[in-house]
């Protein structure tokens, strides 16, 4: 029997990332989670999901649309009236990204972050560990500056994104960069893991001062008076605190418990808001749908909190901290989302179609999620239900989130209907992980938000209604630009092998310019093709397998 990987252990990614620059965005979550799939208890999550009155924003399946024009397969109708709010500007992040992806990517946010980042010590600058992603060894992945997180922050904001920055809230960080110092040294001179240990099942207990030092809230408070004149707007609360005891079990041999995750948390996120009054804090990382709801400590630890699900306990006990202290030291609740089971580089007729239709997950109240969870996830509505009733005026963000397979065509175009997801379902922030290489379907995929012209040219930022009769099949999302009125409209077509005629049923809005369609196919999965289409046509024609941006300028 298998064991439930959590959302980073995949073999998508590995060792080979280690090599990477800044592996402080590594590997996110790590470890493994404390049951085997077939015996993971189907969360509780009180009774937020039995009620009918969840409420997400319009989305295709839940909106009745007109009939289907005559001559046309799919009718998309836009109307500019109805459905409207704006799309967060930090929905388009990325984890750890370079000047270089930067550049091409024109992402919004950026993220420092991952397993490393919970033992970077920022006084050297150029110094992590990454747990038991690389034997519990130091290490300065290449990086030989003075201080790899100025850096990071620099070159973000340098091309106009913003930045998370993760602070370590262990306790420990790496006292060296030298690669040949680790937790578990063997007699050999190599370095050990200490076969496989955790918190669940552990073994050799190290010392923590072979490879570490102590770091503390003060440690951290002096970091960010450094930080002061540089543009850092959210600061997390470290990276899932919930995996410390199978990540980083060298220095924390015991599974977290509800009180440590909240006593760090209130801790860390108490000095850093007397110090940085107006960053937006993040917390409390969680990494996966199993923690949102479960202690790592297990039931005991569960049931001495009266059996409450974790996300709305830690809510619910940082509202009562924050009230009694007069000061709010809670902004956005922080989770990671990977779809179980697909977060990996396989493609075939039956990942890919299930790849695409799993993007319901984020939204659909009817959608019973095809893994091991087997219960409708309603991720994003579910998410602002527990914060309006348990800690109202907090934002929600997925500071890491990947489908899997942005090497392929089917993977890019789920990216792009998550993309399309966040903007009409009004979440606050969102990162992928790490980003799309350039040059690869996924990033194209991204580029139709963020850059689709190249010139830095984005998807509007006003949420309208734009709803499909075939949604299965086709799926749309359009924002209008509130500088100039410009419309963008993303017709995606699902379907592998037959191409789509759609008829457009734009409304109320008052006259349109010149259009033009930038489209991504797997007929040329190189390039994003750039066409003028004159006026607005009533049908368009969308290649199988495609990304189709509409771009309508508005009549001057």
């Amino acid at each position: 029997m298998y064991r439930a990987i959590s959302c980073r252990r995949y073999a998508l990614l590995g060792q080979f990332f280690l090599q990477l620059f800044f592996a402080t965005a590594l590997v996110g979550c790590g470890g493994v989670l404390p049951q085997p799939v077939a015996m993971q208890p189907t969360p509780t999550i009180s009774n937020l999901m039995s009620v009918p009155t969840l409420s997400p924003a319009p989305s295709p399946a839940s909106i009745s649309a007109p009939g289907k024009d005559a001559t046309a397969d799919v009718t998309v109708t836009i109307n500019v009236h109805l459905g409207r709010h704006p799309i967060s500007h930090f929905i388009y992040g990325v984890n750890g990204a370079s000047a270089d992806i930067l550049a091409g990517l024109r992402p919004t946010l950026n993220r420092w972050g991952g397993n490393s980042s919970t033992r970077y010590n920022w006084q050297l600058g150029n110094a992590w560990n990454s747990g038991s992603d690389w034997q519990y060894r130091n290490g300065n992945y290449g990086y030989t500056g003075r201080s790899a997180s100025d850096d990071f922050v620099q070159e973000s904001t340098t091309v106009g994104a913003d930045v998370i920055l993760t602070v370590p809230t262990l306790g420990w960080v790496a006292k060296n960069n030298d690669t040949a110092t680790c937790s578990f040294p063997g007699q050999d001179g190599n370095c050990g893991d200490a076969s496989g240990a955790n918190c669940e099942h552990p073994g050799a207990i190290a010392d923590p001062t072979i490879a570490n030092t102590q770091s503390d809230a003060q440690s951290i408070v002096a970091w960010m008076r450094h930080i002061q004149t540089q543009r850092v707007r959210f600061i997390a609360m470290d990276n899932e605190p919930d995996l410390w005891g199978y990540t980083h079990y060298d220095v924390h041999p015991t599974c977290t418990s509800y009180d440590e995750i909240r006593d760090s948390y209130l801790t860390y996120a108490s000095a850093i808001k007397g110090v940085l009054p107006h960053a937006e804090l993040l917390g409390p990382v969680s990494c996966c749908w199993y923690y949102y709801w479960n202690s790592p400590s297990g039931d005991a630890d569960r049931e001495r909190h009266g059996g409450q699900d974790f996300l709305p306990w830690f809510l619910q006990q940082v509202r009562a901290h924050d009230e009694q202290n007069g000061g709010r030291t809670l902004d956005v609740l922080d989770i990671h989302y990977y779809p179980e089971g697909l977060y990996n580089n396989q493609s075939n007729a039956q990942i890919d179609a299930q790849r695409l239709r799993s993007t319901r997950s984020l939204w659909d109240t009817t959608y019973v999620d095809e893994s091991w969870i087997a219960q409708p996830v309603a991720l994003i509505p579910r998410m602002k239900q527990i914060i309006q009733q348990y800690y109202p005026g907090t934002k929600f963000g997925i500071s890491e989130w990947n489908w899997g397979g942005d090497q392929t065509v089917p993977g890019a175009l789920a990216l792009a209907e998550v993309l399309g997801i966040l903007g009409r379902e009004d979440v606050y922030l969102a990162n992928y992980w790490r980003y799309p290489e350039p040059g690869s379907p996924g990033f194209y995929a991204f580029q139709m938000f963020t850059n689709y012209d190249q010139r830095g040219s984005r998807f509007g930022d006003i949420s309208v209604r734009a709803t499909s009769t075939l949604p299965e099949r086709l799926s749309a999302y359009a924002g209008l630009a509130s500088e100039n009125g410009r419309l963008t409209l993303l017709l995606i077509n699902k379907d592998p092998q037959q191409a789509a005629t759609v008829a457009l049923n734009l409304q109320n809005f008052a006259g349109s310019g010149a259009v033009t369609r930038f489209q991504y196919s797997a007929d040329a999965p190189k390039s994003i093709a750039q066409e003028s289409l004159g006026a607005l046509p009533s049908i368009v024609q969308v290649p199988p397998y495609s990304l189709s941006l509409l771009v309508i300028e508005a009549k001057q």
